[in-house]
């Protein structure tokens, strides 16, 4: 059989690139031909802390776009062609389990991961959305976690003229950010250790940008809200150091959104008088395949070019790996 390479996790903190067999293409499927996948934090922490189950020996990737190579039988009755520019979903769905049934795509039983980090994907359709022909191949691989951001925005509910604080403003958080701003988000306000990432969020739109190592965050939050704290807070770093202070900032009758993937052991301590006392709502995020549709009419009006920091070929991988955990640069796109 014809082999590709594929980055995998193959045992605690390792990945290594392996060459493989490309999968056949049963019905309903699509083997899609990479071009770009974005290495994830999520990615990285299913590497280093076993997130979302992870358990080595497996495939890694799911932030990806590509050109549909070879159609499974069934296939073509979907829209779908050879040629087809795409980006992916991370998981299958069955349509038929009680999840799904339910509408809970996102928490299929039957789902399969797409290990996007590789010269090729073979996926059930489900996992494949179209693009526009037109489309750069490079932004759309950013498809999935905007679709994430929108989920975020979705389930909190910002409303135009909140005020928003987001805390972390990496490559999720920058694409979050943009969605705060595109949904009416006030005084606007980055949180971010990283000089370069507060740059950009302030290049991006954000009114303020706050450095937790040298200011005092209660005391910048109230000043920029007037004393009220803040309407909505996001949290988007996964620091467990970043998870506290969110409470704190946030105003009366105010939502924390605890959007980033935290170690799956750590537990917050929680005040719970001082919830009540403000009234405050606490909401996580997940993902949903449903609003794909809707993320990709949203793209060109997203500053992607912004976010991608550092493009690497397939090859460097390993490479890749080690230097997002530098946290120099919001994304790291992988060209397969």
């Amino acid at each position: 059989m014809a082999k590709m390479k594929q980055v995998w996790f193959v045992e605690g903190n390792k990945v290594e690139l392996r060459e493989v067999e490309i999968p056949k293409v049963g019905k309903d499927m699509v083997k899609v031909k990479i071009a770009y996948v974005a290495i994830c934090a999520t990615d990285v922490h299913m590497v280093t802390m076993g997130v979302l189950g992870a358990k080595p020996p497996m495939p890694l990737g799911h932030e990806a776009s590509g050109v549909i190579e070879e159609l499974g039988e069934g296939a073509e009755k979907y829209g779908f062609k050879v040629g087809d520019k795409v980006c992916l979903s991370p998981a299958t769905y069955c349509g038929n389990c009680a999840a799904c049934k339910r509408g809970l795509l996102q928490y299929c039983e039957n789902s399969k991961t797409t290990g996007a980090m590789a010269e090729y994907v073979v996926t059930h359709i489900s996992a494949v959305h179209k693009i526009p022909d037109d489309s750069d191949l490079m932004t759309y691989c950013l498809a999935e976690p905007a679709c994430c951001t929108i989920r975020a925005m979705d389930l909190a509910e910002v409303k135009h003229g909140k005020t928003v604080a987001i805390s972390g403003v990496g490559g999720i958080g920058s694409i979050l950010l943009n969605m705060i701003l595109l949904g009416g988000g006030a005084k606007v306000t980055a949180i971010d250790p990283v000089e370069s990432k507060r740059r950009l969020a302030l290049e991006m739109g954000a009114s303020y940008a706050i450095d937790p190592f040298s200011e005092d965050i209660e005391k910048r939050a109230m000043e920029i809200t007037n004393g009220l704290g803040f309407d909505f807070v996001f949290e988007a770093s996964g620091s467990p150091k970043a998870a506290e202070p969110c409470l704190k900032i946030m105003g009366k009758c105010g939502t924390v959104v605890y959007f980033a993937v935290f170690p799956p052991r750590y537990e917050m301590p929680l005040n719970l008088y001082e919830l009540y006392m403000k009234e405050g709502r606490i909401q996580t995020v997940f993902t949903t395949p449903s609003i794909m549709p809707r993320v990709i009419n949203l793209i060109p009006r997203l500053q992607l070019n912004k976010v991608i920091g550092k493009v690497m070929p397939l090859e460097q991988a390993v490479e890749a790996f080690e230097l997002f955990e530098k946290s120099i640069y919001p994304k790291i796109l992988l060209k397969c």
